[in-house]
């Protein structure tokens, strides 16, 4: 039987580093991004897969092209609860505390992946879903956003460095331990908005709820970046090699990204 201790022991060091490096940096990047740049750009940022990208090269060094192919797919399926996740979040931000909000949004993450996870691992049964889930959680959420001033609030680095690498710590185990948890319980765990966890609490804390919500919002948009990187990785990886798959996905990834704040910029004007 395997135990916890043993687990913690397979997990290799390079891949803890990599991964708590990779969620501090994604933490104190968008917090930044978002005092210097506003809550639109940032959102947008946090959608990039600096999580996601080092978790499923882990991935496919130690499992099957098969694993990785069916992993993607439930990812895909679990950023539709990470929709869900941000929606109760922004829905709660002006009447409850950091951390109650944070609550409400880890349980109704809970309840979408729990359903989610028995629908047909396939690409486009994931992009199908995120679609709807995005358009309805963005129509939803919009009732929330007030007018505010602009902000630049600076928050605490040293605050940051031990969220990330808390979360980080998270995010190592989880992608570390997929022998127990298989594809299903890998991917939507792998998925787990652990970054947005982070930055939501810290960005409501240090500049209220007015700009938690204008990012949390947005971040709606930049979350379609990630799901672009799991539906390509999910088809490319039983056609290419798994560096290049990641390659590919990683670019159709960043070009959403691009076309998101470029729109966002454009429309603004």
């Amino acid at each position: 039987m395997t135990t916890m201790g043993t687990l913690f022991f397979d997990i290799p060091l390079d891949a803890l580093a990599v991964r708590m490096l990779t969620t501090a940096f994604v933490v104190m990047a968008v917090s930044w991004a978002v005092g210097a740049f506003g809550p639109v750009v940032g959102g947008a940022l946090a959608g990039l897969p600096i999580i996601l990208g080092p978790g499923f090269y882990f991935l496919a060094a130690q499992t099957p092209t098969a694993f990785v192919a069916q992993a993607a797919s439930y990812a895909l399926l679990s950023l539709c609860a990470t929709q869900f996740f941000v929606l109760a979040y922004i829905a709660m931000a002006g009447k409850q505390p950091p951390w109650v909000c944070l609550a409400y949004a880890v349980g109704a993450w809970l309840v979408a992946a729990l359903v989610l996870q028995f629908l047909p691992a396939q690409p486009i049964v994931g992009v199908f879903m995120f679609i709807v889930a995005t358009g309805v959680c963005r129509r939803i959420g919009r009732r929330f956003i007030v007018p505010e001033a602009s902000t630049r609030v600076s928050a605490g680095l040293g605050l940051l460095i031990v969220r990330g690498i808390l979360a980080g710590i998270l995010v190592a185990v989880v992608t570390s331990a997929h022998h127990l948890l298989g594809s299903t319980g890998a991917g939507l765990l792998l998925a787990f908005p652990i970054g947005y966890t982070v930055v939501a609490v810290t960005i409501h804390q240090k500049m209220g709820a007015a700009s938690v919500v204008a990012m949390l919002h947005s971040a709606l948009l930049g979350t379609i970046s990630l799901a672009g990187f799991c539906a390509v990785l999910a088809n490319a990886i039983e056609h290419l090699t798994a560096h290049t798959a990641l390659g590919v996905a990683l670019v159709a990834s960043m070009s959403i990204t691009v076309v998101i704040i470029f729109g966002k910029r454009i429309s603004r004007r």
